[in-house]
């Protein structure tokens, strides 16, 4: 396999709601520590979300370029870092403000920042992201980003063999949608949340031609603790 073996990790209520109300029950705490924990025995090198979901992490705002930073070639950039363990950013614009080139998130490793951008981005945007040290590797059109090409450049550059990706929707479905994920996983909490307008494990974004329906084989079941269920399912191919 040229590319990493990808598993797709969320957190869900019964219904396969990825966020909204229930996020604010008191049993959150014992979902969102199960999530965590079973994150880790995945045992990838890497774990990646969109821009939306990475907002938490960069923060609001611009980012802010500097005029005096030179203007640097679009190519691919690996940058010089001691971790060992990354997050990989889908931002195909360049739009997140990031100030440092690492981000902490609860009991995984401090994890370097890769960002996944499209061919056409500002090349402001390129050195601003060269100026804090940050990877960066360019996949194709911003409306349909080439994420075979990037996950092949995810193992060749930085030698991520096993990536989990874990949001938002749209992301968890480019990557369904491309026949890129190898393994689903989610930890259910015993909670139905009926919020109109929540997204799911997996959304379509409107410029993907739909694809026929997915099959998998279920690879195993634990219950947890607070009543929840980790359930693995492997793609059928």
């Amino acid at each position: 396999m040229n590319r990493p073996y990808i598993i797709c990790h969320m957190e869900t209520s019964i219904n396969a709601k990825i966020y909204g109300p229930y996020m604010d029950i008191p049993s959150r705490e014992i979902h969102t520590l199960n999530y965590n924990h079973t994150h880790l025995e995945l045992k990838s090198e890497a774990w990646l979300c969109g821009r939306v979901t990475m907002e938490y992490f960069s923060g609001n705002g611009q980012p802010e370029f500097n005029p005096n930073t030179p203007i640097y070639p679009k190519e691919d950039f690996v940058a010089e870092t001691d971790l060992k363990d990354f997050v990989i950013v889908v931002d195909a614009s360049g739009k997140l403000p990031w100030k440092t080139n690492s981000i902490q998130y609860s009991v995984r490793p401090e994890s370097h920042i890769i960002v996944i951008l499209a061919d056409d981005v500002n090349e402001q945007y390129v050195a601003y992201l060269r100026e804090r040290n940050i990877s960066f590797i360019f996949a194709g059109d911003r409306e349909a980003l080439n994420f075979h090409l990037a996950v092949q450049k995810l193992q060749q550059l930085f030698n991520i063999n096993t990536l989990v990706v874990s949001g938002g929707a749209i992301v968890n479905g480019a990557f369904m949608n491309a026949g890129l994920i190898d393994e689903v996983s989610f930890v259910m909490a015993p909670v139905l949340d009926d919020a109109i307008g929540i997204p799911t494990l997996f959304e379509r974004s409107p410029n993907l031609v739909s694809r026929p329906p997915i099959e998998f084989s279920l690879k195993s079941v634990e219950k947890l603790d607070g009543d929840n269920l980790w359930v693995r399912y492997l793609t059928k191919r």
